[in-house]
């Protein structure tokens, strides 16, 4: 519990330096309104790459909650090749255990993500009341607020250690993977895109797709926290 409250007040430290990130939030969150509002029409008639690729490269991804940061907080380029976070760097170099230092990043994370993603499902509600009931849509914002758990928390072990070039081999290497089965599995095999299939989770199957997504991001978000800690471990910050 003292480790907790060590990470949190960490966390709020940030929270207080970043009065400027609130006000950035606030402008993607109405950007970001505008442009899936936009889709949203559409994509319900005929399913298309776009809202897919919105929802999963930029909102649930937790790539643009985290942008907003102040660039102390976020991942720099130290030297060469190897970046890191200055202010984790910091951290490592003064008496704060490491676990402290992985479930503060955590914490603020989640703090980001929770405010931009949270928000944001919850003005979307109206543009897909046509073909969800609010639980079925409960269900749908569980799916996709869960995803950005299990598979978003992999952006704070990033800020403990990176290399450029492997991050772009790996990201090269596994993207166009997952590009290619996302193609085969959402417009060939199912044929009516990612959302698509979440909607129909979410209407036909609700509570168990909400159960799998939260035992998803529970084992997301130790998994993430282990590995962001065996980087801090092996890395030699002097």
């Amino acid at each position: 519990m003292e480790s907790w409250k060590q990470s949190f007040w960490i966390a709020t430290f940030e929270w207080k330096h970043s009065p400027k990130s609130f006000l950035y939030l606030l402008g993607i969150l109405i950007v970001s309104l505008l442009l899936i509002r936009s889709l949203i029409p559409t994509y319900l008639e005929e399913a298309s790459m776009g809202l897919d690729f919105y929802f999963l490269a930029f909102i649930f991804s937790g790539l643009l909650s985290q942008y907003v940061r102040p660039k102390d907080f976020q991942l720099q380029k130290i030297t060469g090749l190897f970046y890191a976070s200055p202010f984790l760097i910091a951290l490592n170099q003064l008496a704060v255990e490491k676990e402290v230092i992985v479930t503060y990043k955590f914490l603020s994370y989640l703090f980001y993500y929770t405010l931009y993603s949270g928000m944001l499902l919850i003005v979307l509600y109206p543009s897909f009341q046509q073909v969800m009931t609010l639980g079925s849509y409960v269900a749908f914002s569980i799916i996709w607020f869960c995803f950005g758990i299990y598979i978003g928390c992999v952006n704070p072990t990033f800020e403990a250690h990176s290399n450029l070039g492997w991050n772009i081999f790996y990201g090269l290497l596994f993207g166009s993977m997952i590009f290619i089965a996302y193609l085969f599995i959402f417009y060939k095999w199912y044929d009516a895109g990612l959302v698509s299939w979440t909607i129909y989770l979410a209407t036909e199957k609700p509570l168990l797709a909400s159960i799998i997504s939260i035992v998803l991001a529970i084992i997301g978000w130790n998994f993430w926290k282990k590995i962001m800690l065996r980087k801090l471990m092996k890395t030699d910050y002097l």
